[in-house]
């Protein structure tokens, strides 16, 4: 899985279009990416700030999508956490309202105050009103936030590539347990969702969204996300698939192990 940003797209459209568009989209969307995100997919293992010079610059520029802008948040945390001297340089001089919001999300996460220059110039790029909206009631560090939507997922997926941190796929484990240890069944239609997620087939979701309420079918689609996510990246991140081995063999007999197994082995 090249791209964090497809499964958190995927789930959006999941719930919007359950039975159709979804798999053609997140292909289309799929297509965008090129090699400068692997810059930050795998950051982690050369973690050197003066690689991101003017990322965040060629980001802007070619993004358009406000689904991109939450993982980068969470990456941009860990980043401004860790050198903060580097903050003026990485941040380009002109900025929009998406980029702004992103950065000040970053700052917040990061625990970090922007300068007196900088808070300027986010001031003066405005708000975007859909990314506000994903980003509001942040926690003041990454290790408080609680998972209640896929922005948060995305952004937990960034802070983990920037640090290489098994600690935020922790909590996107427990957020899957959270959700998959409340029922057999439950655990047993989280299952279905993410591996049809695997093969780009959505009928199994179509078919439960007259089963479930919808708030609790949001929570299973994310769920879902999060399985997918734990297990897709742990075949291209040692870290990842070290944090999903340790949870099924800690957590041996829990519905959600038993579903991160199954998807770690198919």
């Amino acid at each position: 899985m090249k791209a964090f940003t497809v499964i958190r797209l995927l789930s959006l459209l999941l719930l919007a279009f359950p039975a159709t568009t979804g798999g053609v989209a997140a292909q289309q969307y799929s297509s965008t990416l090129n090699k400068a995100d692997d810059v930050i997919t795998f950051y982690y293992r050369d973690p050197r700030p003066e690689r991101l010079v003017g990322w965040l610059e060629a980001f802007g520029k070619r993004r358009q999508d406000w689904m991109a802008y939450p993982p980068v948040a969470g990456f941009f945390a860990i980043v401004f956490a860790a050198q903060p001297a580097w903050i003026e340089r990485l941040v380009p001089p002109q900025l929009d309202a998406r980029l702004a919001d992103t950065i000040a999300a970053a700052l917040r996460l990061s625990g970090q105050t922007a300068s007196t220059g900088l808070q300027a110039r986010l001031a003066q790029a405005g708000t975007d009103p859909t990314l506000a909206a994903q980003f509001a009631g942040l926690p003041n560090r990454l290790t408080s936030l609680r998972i209640a939507s896929g922005t948060h997922l995305d952004i937990l997926w960034g802070a983990s590539f920037a640090s290489g941190d098994g600690r935020y796929a922790l909590m996107i484990a427990d957020f899957l347990a959270r959700v998959a240890n409340r029922s057999e069944p439950i655990a047993l239609d989280i299952t279905r969702i993410a591996t049809g997620m695997t093969r780009q087939d959505y009928g199994e979701l179509a078919r439960l969204k007259d089963k479930y309420e919808r708030g609790l079918l949001i929570e299973m689609v994310y769920a879902a996300t999060a399985a997918w996510g734990l297990t897709s990246n742990a075949r291209q991140h040692a870290f990842v698939d070290a944090v999903v081995s340790q949870y099924i063999s800690q957590h041996s007999g829990t519905l959600a192990a038993k579903i991160l197994s199954m998807m770690k082995g198919s």
